[in-house]
């Protein structure tokens, strides 16, 4: 999906100067920066294609990067260093701390570490701060910080930026058993999450359906996290299923002229565009269709940069990871049904009761959940 069309300001108050084998990483970095600065105050070259092409757009990034914005971002690895572009970009930076007149000035260059090897021009002892091992949003933070040094009246107006908690939140979880899907979704919402996927499988009548609602649940009591459950049963549909997706996600809703797969990768760039933490959740994947395409090619490869991101697959088949354990789930036995009745209804029904009602039904959990869950 193509990208908006962002017009360029008069300055910019961050600019970032990359080579292009890191652009994935930076781009993380400078939609989470642009977040909070706001568009169009941040450039990040493929945002403003139509403004520097020409034959003139060596000059026109020279004057940039030295004159027209407030700090430059010098992204370092070696491949930077060996490139003609990067290369007059970089002339241009480094005349401009050549030309600083004050600390104000200096600070006006921030090198990061994005990828291995040096720049010539890029002292030894030059600090330049490793965001690899760092999410797009601490990243973004060191960015903010340093340019509040350069323009302190930022410094009240500049709200923290969104991120995921350091430990698994409290999540109320009105089910019988499903202790290890409540442990594994705990740690998912999490900064150092293990996986930024839970692939959950079982088979039909296990309670599945009902585990994502209660995600949902949980996650909407989250502050600053947008998340969305999406139910690929219900894409007959297609308006009815979207539209309370996005309106959970608080994006726009996509054009109705388009189909599933380009309604959800218009989603997910809208997402990206944001980049605050983010929780989607997809249930009965098995009846995708032609949309698991676009969540195994398009969504999940989004993973491995989108640190504000996390993904919940529910259904009798679900994606292949290769860094994430599948989660298989199993009818909960009678035993846990009477204590999950004894929660809701104390003392309405022996562990007898529970044994013959579960024989008789097959053991189906929403019959069962029905029969022993809280009044409604």
């Amino acid at each position: 999906m193509p990208t908006p069309t962002r017009q360029p300001p008069e300055n910019f108050l961050v600019a970032f100067s990359l080579a292009g084998e890191q652009r994935d990483l930076v781009r993380a970095v400078a939609e989470a920066v642009e977040q909070e600065l706001g568009s169009p105050n941040v450039f990040f070259d493929e945002w403003f294609e139509h403004y520097i092409a020409g034959s003139d757009a060596d000059l026109k990034l020279q004057k940039l990067y030295s004159e027209q914005c407030a700090l430059a971002v010098v992204c370092v690895s070696e491949r930077y260093g060996g490139k003609p572009w990067t290369k007059a970009e970089h002339a241009a930076i480094r005349a401009r701390d050549m030309q600083a007149q004050d600390e104000r000035g200096r600070l006006g260059i921030l090198p990061i570490r994005v990828g291995d090897g040096e720049i010539e021009g890029i002292l030894f002892n030059t600090i330049a701060p490793d965001i690899r091992t760092r999410t797009p949003q601490q990243a973004a933070r060191l960015i903010i910080d340093r340019l509040n040094l350069i323009i302190p009246s930022r410094i009240a107006a500049a709200p923290p930026i969104p991120d995921w908690p350091e430990h698994p939140p409290t999540l109320q979880w009105p089910m019988a058993d499903r202790t290890d899907a409540r442990t594994a979704f705990g740690n998912l919402l999490t900064r150092n999450a293990p996986s930024r996927f839970l692939p959950v499988r079982g088979p039909s009548e296990v309670g599945k359906s009902h585990i994502t609602k209660q995600m949902l649940s949980n996650a909407l009591r989250m502050p600053n996290l947008a998340c969305g459950r999406f139910d690929f049963k219900g894409i007959t549909d297609l308006d009815a299923e979207v539209r309370p997706f996005v309106q959970d996600l608080e994006i726009p809703m996509p054009p109705a002229s388009l189909r599933l797969n380009e309604r959800l990768g218009h989603i997910l760039d809208a997402l990206k565009q944001r980049a605050r933490p983010t929780l989607l959740v997809f249930d009965t994947y098995e009846a995708a269709g032609e949309a698991s395409e676009w969540v195994e090619k398009q969504l999940l490869p989004t993973l491995i940069r989108a640190a504000w991101l996390r993904v919940v697959i529910v259904g009798q088949k679900v994606p292949k990871s290769t860094d994430a354990i599948c989660l298989v789930l199993q009818p909960p036995p009678p035993e846990e049904w009477f204590l999950f009745g004894q929660q809701n209804k104390p003392g309405e029904a022996t562990l007898e009761d529970v044994r013959l009602v579960h024989h008789l039904c097959d053991g189906r959990a929403r019959v069962l959940a029905q029969l022993f869950g809280a009044r409604s």
